[in-house]
């Protein structure tokens, strides 16, 4: 949210400067016309010969030739030029290391692995680094271009590919949006309350002149006072800025530059550093500088100290002001010096190139040019000081450009080409072909793996939500009061949880969030386990919170996640196990659980934790208008904080977190509302504000926000008045009905929702056309700053101002969850890919139940509500369930039936619908084998109906169950099927077994579960399972279902390599043993022991096997008739060792 300012340009400047060159190609002045046309020749049989007459790329006359000469003098001339030969090398070592394929948050590094945990840092809750790792599935064509009308046609090529590669995205599970936020003229507030219809027409004629006009600033009528940053005729700069920014950390960013002969329309400086001021004022005439300190005023409050444009006295001189704006520009043209000029008097476009492609080798990488103009070497002869300026800086970009961008990547379309759109958009298909092939790769190397050393990445995914999430409210100011008693609670030897509580906005996760960042300070071997209540489904329900908080618990402690029931007394019990054995120092911290639980039933919180664990519990107040919020199935409220003090937590554990003090609240007001506007020393707030009751960081940040944005002549006369403030002034810039649809499309999405799904839905209900749509959606975002979260998707930030929006819109949300149903109803529920693979549509396995329950609730004339919401199709229809859980997982599931129960005002224990029922106990016991492999559903859901029916014959009268069974029995793929009771029992499972037997079968032994399966390579379908407990090996005959050997009395048989048809190398404790399979015979014992850690061996050929040696020194190969070891070679120290390893992804 920092300041434009025009003195930021020489800070920028030096980035720029450095900015690295493209390994993609060589310079354009290094290709010679052999290498040009050879390249050309490539890439023409790439884009099916519709290539050559758009990327022909001619040396244009005495331009390419001074190239070099332009680019020494200007090196000479400005100091930030010199520095781009010594800081290159530098840069391009720390681009190469920030694009490395191995993913930082999950090293798969054997070496400095850990037998139980490896590098997994998020695991032990300490905060993620500076930069975000894996970014998110969001591809982003952003147009950088000026406002001429030359482009539209161009434009409107790429937009016809829209519906191509948005196909393409979607069946990879990437989102695909085209960012073109220029052409702001036309989205006046009057135009897109009622013009909208007409604005294809009126482009080319009332917006016209004013585009290609160039030589003139833009007009006083169309400049706006808010935010600070906008002011002056910057309000398309700073749009554009937010929206770079905005999707630069997150999203995988496509430039397509339109650069010709022009650089848009000029703008004054916002702000001019005072030396650099001064020196003009020197030079200037008196009328010159009776002009400059009219319009720039000085700024003691910014740092550095600096002259502001001036802009408020523009509505006295409307008439005249034109005039006298132009001639300010000419007099800075005349005054400024080259450099000074490269730094205040930048172009929309300039900054946009500036802040993209010549600031980031990856963007540079992927930026196609399309050049609509030839570029002059020599003003005319009557050229004005702006044309010759303009000449000047459009050469500098030039230069830049070529050493920067890609050569493959220019497409030339001079004004004396006549080029087809179907030429132009073949070959823009091929580039973008291109790049998006490599971001669909690169995000494959950088994400997260399936599995990391045991860890599942479900589980990894939701630590580096919470890291994200935490390290965004850590921008907030934070109350610190009680942080030196949270400290002291970590430390000392307290054995009950700490609850804090406070009113709702007092910033309860704030705090939470500077624990984070300090806990590890003040216990350095803490192991920190946080979840933040609603942050994802895993987090949106008791039994999900804590099951998420087991399993890490779980990894830290054993080196593997839990396998227990779904229910909260299960995790309830590993969590105290972990903490009773005491053996690491656990800090957990639920933040917000009065959102999650809401009963008094609190015998799941661990009340000993003992010296090596601690408790913190983040509670909000029992205001009357959100008792709602807690109340129980029975409607009743109840209070968070009395439940908790009759568990006999003593009273100096419950910290109340307290409005600011005065002189806090003073400090906050004055220096700054956090980091979010920290580069805005500018702004300030008045003094009433500084009295108002209420003193909290939400409240701060609002106040803040309401500077930004110039209000602050608002009159608040109550603090909690400031949301509905908030909203007052949103609809202010665009029309009602349109913050009114944006914030509840935003804010009725569990969990947020994607911008491509937000834009869709506001353009359907809207009937806006896509590009009028997307600069509306641009400039909301914009304007709200700090209250949208970009975590994936697009959230609220703040759950007061979430229920503020609630509040305000009530009537409409009936209508938004309507939408929102019909626009995921009417997408494909899979997507097909290029080979013909299918990927499913997971938002709308997401979102679209959530949805529809939500409708028939508020659907008010609907009757037997109930009977609908629980009999609906997604509850019933058995494919669409399985398919969920292949697409979300069954976490997802599971909170489609709690919702549903919740709306329902329904308690967790039963819902009295027999189907929802056996739905939620099947998960409750196959929830993990589910989360493990969703494919496993229809196995297991054929197992446990054939399991209740043996219990309960009743269940086949249920109508839905009994569809269900003839489904399973009717299906025409081929599933595994499970036909051994209790095969999944375990030694801690023998009494609960017996007792199972006692009532259905007590012949039936108990089969216990094998160590490894291989399949073996003879012919037919045949399958060797190991049990390293039982001493076996048995062979099965898969196509049959049948044992047809089993070898009794193998010593601990660990693992196996198949040798020929019929014999293998099984490891024996230490030792590999070659056995004949088919007539149980021994073989041979080759020589020499293995390593008792890393016991790795493999098959050569059919004749000798490859293993390591006992020192781990030596790799050995082995004759598998004799045992004798044939050569072998050192392999290194164990270092080295590590090095030629990879890890179970195939890394």
């Amino acid at each position: 949210m920092g300041n434009v300012c025009s003195s930021g340009q020489k800070k920028k400047k030096d980035k720029d400067s450095s900015s690295e060159k493209s390994d993609d190609s060589p310079p354009y002045q290094e290709s010679s016309a052999d290498k040009k046309d050879a390249l050309l020749d490539n890439d023409a049989n790439e884009a099916n010969e519709k290539r050559a007459p758009l990327a022909d790329v001619e040396a244009l006359p005495e331009t390419m030739h001074s190239n070099d000469t332009n680019g020494n003098s200007q090196q000479q001339q400005q100091q930030q030029q010199q520095q781009q030969q010594t800081t290159q090398p530098k840069h391009n070592a720390t681009e190469k290391d920030s694009n490395s394929t191995t993913p930082q948050g999950a090293p798969s590094d054997v070496g400095h692995a850990s037998p139980g945990l490896g590098n997994l840092s998020m695991l032990q809750g300490k905060p993620p680094p500076g930069r975000k790792i894996e970014r998110d599935k969001k591809i982003v064509i952003y147009i950088l271009a000026d406002n001429s009308t030359e482009y539209k046609k161009h434009k409107r090529v790429i937009y016809s590919l829209y519906k191509h590669f948005k196909s393409k995205c979607q069946s990879k599970g990437f989102d695909f949006i085209i960012a073109d936020v220029h052409d702001s003229e036309s989205l006046t507030k009057e135009g897109t309350a009622t013009g909208t219809q007409t604005k294809q027409g009126q482009d080319g004629q009332g917006n016209g002149n004013p585009k290609k006009d160039f030589s003139r600033l833009q007009e006083v009528k169309r400049w706006t006072q808010t935010p600070l940053e906008a002011q002056g005729g910057h309000e398309e700069a700073a749009n554009c800025l937010c929206e770079i920014t905005r999707h630069a950390t997150g999203a995988y960013i496509i430039p397509i530059l339109f650069l010709g002969s022009t650089l848009g329309t000029p703008m004054l400086p916002l702000t001019i550093e005072s030396q650099d001021f001064t020196s003009v004022l020197s030079a200037a005439s008196d009328a010159e500088k009776l002009l400059l300190e009219k319009w720039y005023t000085i700024d003691n409050s910014y740092q550095p100290m600096c002259h502001r444009l001036f802009t408020q006295q523009i509505d006295t001189y409307a008439n005249q002001v034109n005039g006298e704006l132009n001639e300010l520009l000419s007099v800075l043209l005349r005054l400024f010096s080259d450099d000074v000029k490269d730094s205040y008097l930048t172009t929309v476009v300039e900054q946009e190139i500036n802040n993209t492609v010549l600031m980031s080798q990856e963007l540079a990488k992927r930026c196609i040019w399309i050049q609509t103009g030839a570029q002059y070497s020599r003003a005319p002869d009557n050229a004005s000081q702006l044309e010759l300026e303009v000449l000047r800086r459009i050469t500098r970009i030039y230069a830049e450009l070529k050493n920067q961008l890609c050569e493959k990547n220019l497409i030339r379309l001079l004004p004396t080409m006549n080029i087809l759109d179907d030429e132009l958009s073949a070959v823009i298909e091929s580039l973008l072909d291109k790049s998006l092939t490599g971001i669909f790769e690169e995000h494959h190397q950088k994400s997260i793996p399936y599995n990391t050393l045991g860890v599942d990445r479900v589980l990894l995914e939701e630590l580096q939500l919470i890291g994200h999430y935490s390290k965004l409210l850590a921008q907030n100011s934070a109350n610190f009061d009680i942080m030196n008693d949270v400290k002291r609670y970590i430390r000392d030897g307290t054995a009950h949880p700490l609850v804090v509580s406070g009113a709702r906005g007092s910033g309860k996760s704030v705090l939470v969030s500077k624990i984070m960042e300090n806990v590890h300070r003040w216990k350095p071997e803490a192991q920190l386990v946080l979840r933040y209540a609603n942050l994802s489904a895993r987090s949106s329900d008791l039994s999900s919170l804590l099951g998420s908080i087991a399993n890490q618990m779980s990894v830290l402690e054993t080196g593997q996640q839990c396998q227990v029931p779904h229910t909260l007394e299960a995790y309830a019990g590993v969590i105290r196990e972990i903490l009773g054995r005491q053996q690491r120092f656990f800090v957990l911290i639920i933040d917000g659980l009065d959102e999650l639980q809401r009963d008094d039933a609190l015998d799941w919180l661990p009340m000993q934790l003992g010296s090596c664990g601690k408790l913190i519990l983040t509670v909000s107040d029992n205001e009357e208008d959100d008792a709602g919020s807690n109340a129980g199935a029975d409607g009743e409220s109840f209070d968070m904080l009395a439940a908790l003090a009759q568990l006999g937590i003593p009273q100096r554990c419950f910290l109340r977190l307290r409005q600011f003090t005065e002189r806090q609240w003073h400090d906050i007001l004055s220096s700054g509302g956090g980091d979010f506007y920290a580069a805005n020393g500018a702004l300030k707030l008045p003094d009433d504000w500084k009295s108002l009751h209420g003193k909290t960081p939400y409240h701060a940040k609002s106040l803040w926000w309401l500077a930004w944005l110039g209000h602050v002549a608002q009159p608040i006369s109550e603090i909690g008045d400031i949301s509905s403030k908030i909203l007052q002034v949103l609809e202010t810039k665009f029309t009602a009905d349109q913050v009114e649809l944006l914030l509840l499309i935003v804010r009725l999405s569990p969990w947020g929702i994607r911008e491509s799904d937000c834009l869709g839905v506001f353009q359907k209900i809207t009937q806006l056309e896509a590009q009028v749509a997307f600069k509306i959606w641009s400039k909301f975002c914009w304007l709200m700053g700090p209250m949208l979260l970009s975590l994936k998707n697009i959230r609220i930030a703040d759950r007061s101002f979430g229920r503020a929006i609630l509040a305000r819109y009530a009537q409409k949300q009936w209508l938004v969850h309507e939408a929102l149903r019909d626009y995921f109803d009417r997408q494909d529920s899979e997507f097909k890919g290029s080979a013909g693979a299918k990927t499913y549509n997971y938002q709308k396995y997401l979102k679209l139940p959530y949805h529809h329950f939500c409708a028939v609730i508020e659907d008010k004339p609907a009757p037997h509500k109930i009977d609908i919401l629980f009999n609906c199709f997604y509850f019933t229809d058995l494919q669409w369930i399985a398919n969920k859980v292949h697409a979300t997982g069954p976490e997802h599931l599971m909170h489609d039936i709690l919702h549903a129960e919740w709306l329902a005002g329904i308690s967790k224990e039963s819902s009295g619908y027999v189907h929802i029922n056996f739905l939620k106990h099947f998960l409750i016991r196959y929830l993990h084998e589910l989360s493990y492999d969703g494919q496993q559903f229809y196995t297991l859901v054929k197992y446990y109906l054939k399991t209740r029916f043996k219990e309960s014959s009743v269940l086949k009268d249920d109508e839905k169950i009994r569809s269900w069974w003839e489904y399973t029995n009717e299906l025409e793929f081929a599933f595994l099927e499970i036909l051994n009771n209790d095969l999944d029992a375990n030694d801690n499972d023998h009494d609960n077994a017996n007792d199972k037997q006692s009532t259905e079968d007590a012949a039936t032994p108990i089969v216990k579960g094998y160590d490894v399966l291989t399949n073996l390579p003879q012919p037919g379908c045949y399958v060797a399972s190991m049990s390293t407990e039982r001493a076996e090996i048995c062979i099965w005959d898969v196509k049959n279902c049948c044992r047809i050997r089993e070898l009794q009395g193998i010593q601990q048989p660990t693992a196996m390599c198949p040798v020929g048809n019929y014999e293998a190398a099984v490891l024996c404790r230490r030792e590999i043993r070659v056995i004949n399979l088919d007539e149980g015979k021994f073989k041979v014992t080759l020589k020499g022991v293995m390593n008792q850690k890393m016991p790795y061996f493999g098959l050569h050929d059919q004749n000798h096997l490859v293993c390591l040696s006992r020192n781990r020194m030596y790799v050995n190969l082995m004759n598998l008739e004799s045992g004798d070891c044939v050569t072998t070679f050192k392999a290194g120290e164990d270092r080295f060792l590590n090095s030629l390893l990879v890890s179970g992804d195939g890394r």
